[in-house]
């Protein structure tokens, strides 16, 4: 029985403590990670060390746009979005097309032409400025948006990190990875979701530890892919 996931890491935009102790616990661990980077934030370290680190080990990250500056534009209402209703097609793309030439110009060919937009906020327009700047994969949770495009959607069904009242907590690795395994193989992609400024304490850390064990362990496994979104677009024929 086969089995295929992502793990996506989001609001990457500058080289931490925090990013770090995730960037080299997954390299380390031999894990695939597409790393979500906020253009309009990104700092040059960030960019110098994601360009090294890629050319080194080109089949353990992908680089991907997560937005423009993860700014909130839903003027509080319930649902956070840096791209939806109040926004005209004309400002989503302008916001879109200008993180995208930031993320060429720093990434050049290291750059995956995926978006992931910021609280997982968007709408129809969205989706077309999107395919419009030549897009092919868009990667958000698990709602939908009723809209014909031909932007490859693949979902973060499965979330590492909890909220309430904007207060960011660890689930605990064996409760993710009891989520990713209940519906791992009803589904042809799963997705998990990581923040990694979230993983704050020595508690948290042990939690990915245990996550990333568990991976590489079922990744040893015949029939288990661990995919990046650029080894997606190569299985379409995209280039």
């Amino acid at each position: 029985m086969s089995a295929r996931l992502f793990i996506r890491n989001d609001d990457v935009w500058r080289l931490d403590r925090r990013f770090r102790f995730f960037f080299d616990l997954a390299v380390g661990c031999g894990i695939p990670v597409v790393h979500a980077v906020i253009p309009g934030r990104m700092e040059p370290g960030l960019v110098r060390f994601l360009c090294r680190a890629r050319e080194k080990a080109p089949g353990l990250m992908d680089i991907v746009q997560h937005g423009w500056v993860h700014e909130d534009h839903s003027c509080g209402s319930k649902a956070k979005y840096e791209f939806g209703p109040r926004r005209s097609l004309k400002s989503q793309r302008e916001d879109i097309r200008t993180g995208l030439k930031k993320m060429r110009l720093a990434f050049g060919d290291h750059f995956t032409p995926a978006f992931v937009p910021p609280y997982h906020g968007y709408d129809g327009r969205t989706l077309r400025a999107l395919e419009g700047e030549g897009f092919r994969i868009f990667s958000a949770g698990t709602s939908r948006k009723e809209t014909r495009v031909r932007i490859l959607e693949v979902q973060a069904q499965v979330s590492f990190s909890r909220y309430s009242q904007g207060v960011a907590a660890i689930n605990p690795a064996r409760e993710v990875m009891a989520l990713l395994a209940r519906g791992i193989h009803r589904r042809p992609l799963t997705g998990v979701l990581t923040h990694h400024a979230d993983f704050a304490t020595v508690a948290s850390r042990r939690q990915l530890e245990k996550f990333f064990d568990c991976i590489a362990a079922l990744k040893s496994r015949e029939g288990w892919r661990v995919l990046l979104f650029s080894e997606i677009l190569s299985g379409l024929g995209a280039s």
